[in-house]
């Protein structure tokens, strides 16, 4: 409720002979008929660490402005004394693909509050580290060999076609590798387990299957990472780059004209790094070989 003088705000309040510098009823500024801030900003605008922290946003004015503040403890407020400072909360910066924060305050005069200068707002930043968690790829990729250990009960001849036969049994070898566009260690994101592939191959009735029936399945992996139940299952320190080798049996009663072994089957389970991509596992197999 400012004083004015028709339309134009009131120049000067004197009593007596001395200047009124402000005048109030109540809690309410009634002259001058605007208050004016002269500054917001940080005090501190140095790099903040990753995982956040509390900065002081200080407001220098005159006391009765009124102002609102965002995005942070966003909302509006009269300023009760001068220099008055904000208590600025910074959440932590560790978000996948995180980068530099800028972190940025700003303060916008409400009613017949005016900023010095003329402005329409003042605005105060400074820079927040992050942790480094980035987005990253691990490709996996490798060669194998699938060898049959030549036993005549591997094989059965229909009409003049050579067919591999259930019991025929064959070893498996891999080397597999693995790049990654981070330096990451071990090549691996956090897994656990990873399905062994297993047999696939073309049946005898020309229908191909990648879950060819195997009766008996085993192997050994890198340092650290064994074949149990049909799972590669890995320590936390062991790299899924090395060597693979193992034997396996068909099973069931389907002859096959060609099979193939697969190292892996779908992606690992347990994992637990929300910021890597697995790509390559399931494309790791041997050639086909006839029977």
């Amino acid at each position: 409720m400012p004083i004015n003088i028709q339309t134009g705000p009131l120049s000067a309040l004197k009593v007596g002979h001395e200047n009124v510098s402000s005048s109030y009823i109540g809690h309410q500024q009634i002259f001058p008929n605007s208050t004016t801030i002269q500054s917001a900003e940080f005090t501190d605008i140095s790099t903040l660490g990753y995982n956040g922290g509390t900065r002081n946003f200080r407001i220098i004015g005159d006391p009765g402005s009124t102002y609102s503040l965002s995005p942070y403890s966003s909302g509006s407020y009269t300023l009760s004394s001068s220099p008055y400072d904000h208590a600025i909360t910074i959440g932590a910066n560790t978000g996948c693909g995180a980068g530099t924060a800028t972190i940025t305050q700003t303060l916008t005069p409400l009613g017949s509050t005016v900023l010095q200068g003329g402005g329409s707002s003042f605005s105060s930043s400074f820079s927040q580290s992050s942790s480094g968690a980035q987005n990253h790829t691990v490709t996996v990729s490798g060669s194998g060999t699938l060898t049959w250990n030549g036993a005549s009960s591997g094989k059965v001849n229909i009409g003049g076609t050579d067919y591999w036969t259930p019991g025929a049994v064959f070893a498996y070898s891999f080397t597999v590798s693995y790049s990654s566009n981070l330096n990451f260690p071990n090549g691996n994101p956090n897994w656990t387990y990873i399905g062994v592939g297993g047999l696939g191959g073309i049946k005898d009735n020309g229908s191909s299957t990648n879950n060819a029936a195997e009766s008996a399945t085993s192997g050994s992996g890198p340092g650290g990472i064994t074949y149990v139940n049909g799972l590669w299952t890995r320590n936390s320190a062991s790299t899924i780059a090395g060597t693979y080798t193992g034997g396996v049996s068909l099973g069931g009663t389907t002859n096959f004209q060609s099979l193939y072994f697969r190292l892996f089957s779908g992606t690992p389970l347990n994992y637990t790094d929300p910021c890597a991509s697995l790509q390559g596992f399931t494309s790791i197999q041997t050639s086909s070989i006839a029977a």
